[in-house]
């Protein structure tokens, strides 16, 4: 027996995991890697997805014009390079020489010209369609105004892909990450239809393909043999496994049996017996994101700004999140996240009274609204199943109570609450936003235009003028500072309540290589090897 494997059986011993501990699991799973995700995913069509869970899983299985590398950088993808014309309207790219599907055909810039097509054509049904809203006539070909063949996307030979803009976007790398950016095989779904994304008709160009897909139990991605023929390097481990691990605790419990090989998160409480006893599992990073709570604008009494400020003075985030939660997020008083960078994020109205102010005024507001103990209010606060979760919202409820307003709590499993969320059948519901590092990315959830992710309903005319003026300026600086009085008109109509960043608790198997923290919590599986 090796010195490698003694030390290994001795830490499982030491930490209660017997012979199946996440080491033991790597040693009897062969090339197998098996990855915890938040849930079950709803769909793979890079075009129709909408959550977190499945866009971790398409970062996998695509490959678009610009990527990641191990730390979550933006680097060139498909793409080997591009150039942008003064104007900031014109942008070209060279596609890799060799790039092919999975299925060895070839991949070329007439794909991605099909895929942004397709994104954005009313049928579809795109709930992220607005996120390439940047090319020309993108709206109005969303919207049904326009043919697809007058989207600003047109290739000019097999390896030059020429995007063209409605106004100046130097955000446009970063939004090319996404999913809505990736290319789809025009030659399977014109053959197959919307079954072209079952297993046995599976077709992409990342790294993996989908092998199998068993609902509540495991997608499997194995590698695809193409990936290396454009230059790029073959991902060193053969087979993935994303389980669907809602719950916290059952994701804790599986990793310390041994059944994966990494977690997204693990029960707070559980926090000071891994940071004594399993320290070098642990992975602790804050995140590019915001935790906020929604208002529905388009029903009273939510309706009134005053009812909305109310609710948002009430509310006290750093005793939610350094005495309830006790997770390590961040309070945050802006919508736009404190991490993006060069940028000032605009705090909520009233964010520096101090508490008794808050509950005084929200108090006053409450009842020049019309409601008192003879009328209290009463709202439904909606969230997503699970124990962090229902200990913060029970937490805003007694904020809520201290100022005279029954509270309702409804819970359910995530893909419901979002879906519920989209169609507008909520009062206040909990939700989040992640992923991009300009302030667009999170200020977009508020434009009239953005569509059923704007999930309350929000329009303000003033905030909507601000933000078309922004999205015609090319420089960067000038453009955030138009951004932050955006910022500014927005916040202080309360939308949303602002709440918190996410600091991302992990566990990852020592016996993995390649694993690096950074502030978008990406890792694609490509750049993991077994040690």
């Amino acid at each position: 027996m090796t010195s490698n494997v003694l030390r290994r059986l001795w830490i499982a011993v030491l930490l209660g995991f017997g012979l199946s501990s996440p080491t033991g699991a790597a040693l009897a799973a062969g090339d197998v890697l098996r990855l915890g995700n938040a849930g079950e995913p709803e769909t793979l069509d890079p075009h129709r997805y909408n959550l977190r869970l499945e866009e971790t899983i398409l970062t996998d299985l695509f490959l678009g014009l610009t990527t990641f590398d191990a730390e979550a950088n933006i680097v060139p993808g498909a793409a080997e390079g591009w150039q942008v014309s003064e104007d900031g309207l014109t942008w070209t790219f060279q596609l890799r020489p060799g790039l092919a599907w999975s299925d060895g055909e070839p991949l070329t810039a007439h794909d991605f010209v099909y895929a942004f097509r397709r994104l954005l054509a009313p049928d579809t049904a795109a709930s992220l369609a607005y996120f390439m809203y940047p090319l020309a006539n993108a709206a109005a070909v969303n919207a049904g105004e326009l043919p697809p063949d007058r989207l600003g996307a047109r290739a000019l030979d097999d390896r030059t892909l020429e995007l063209t803009l409605e106004r100046p976007y130097p955000y446009l790398p970063e939004r090319l990450l996404y999913p809505t950016g990736y290319p789809v095989p025009r030659h399977v779904i014109e053959a197959v239809g919307d079954d072209w994304v079952k297993p046995e008709h599976w077709v992409s160009n990342g790294a993996y393909r989908l092998a199998d897909w068993q609902p509540q139990a495991a997608v499997t991605l194995v590698r695809n043999p193409h990936f290396a023929a454009s230059g790029l390097q073959a991902p060193a481990i053969e087979r993935l496994e994303y389980l669907p691990l809602a719950s916290e605790q059952a994701a804790y419990n599986r990793y310390r049996a041994g059944e994966v090989h990494a977690i997204g998160a693990f029960p707070a409480g559980e926090l000071p017996t891994v940071r004594e006893r399993m320290p070098e599992h642990l992975r602790l990073s804050p995140l590019l994101s915001i935790m906020y709570l929604v208002f529905n604008t388009r029903a009273a009494p939510f309706d009134d700004v005053r009812v909305r400020e109310a609710l948002a003075l009430a509310v006290d985030r750093r005793l939610l999140t350094d005495r309830v939660q006790r997770a390590g997020h961040v309070p945050s008083p802006s919508f736009v996240p404190a991490l993006v960078s060069d940028y000032q994020p605009v705090p909520e109205p009233g964010a520096d009274l101090d508490r008794p102010a808050r509950l005084a005024r929200a108090r006053a507001l409450l009842t020049e609204a019309g409601y008192g103990a003879d009328r209290p209010l009463s709202i439904t606060l909606r969230y997503v199943s699970g124990t962090e979760t229902k200990r913060t919202n029970l937490a805003i409820a007694a904020f809520w109570r201290e100022i005279g307003v029954e509270t309702r709590l409804h819970q359910a499993e995530l893909k419901v609450h979002f879906a519920d969320l989209r169609q507008g059948d909520f009062e206040v519901a909990m939700a989040g936003w992640f992923g991009e590092s300009n302030p667009e990315h999170y200020l977009g959830l508020w434009e009239s235009s953005t569509g059923d992710v704007n999930y309350g309903g929000f329009a303000h005319p003033p905030f909507d003028a601000r933000m078309a003026e922004a999205a015609g300026i090319a420089d960067l600086a000038e453009r955030n500072a138009v951004l932050r009085e955006a910022e500014r008109l927005g916040i202080a109509r309360y939308p949303a309540v602002p709440l918190y960043s996410v600091t991302v608790r992990r566990l990852v198997s020592p016996d993995l290589d390649g694993w690096r923290e950074n502030p978008r919590d990406a890792h694609p599986a490509r750049f993991l090897r077994w040690r």
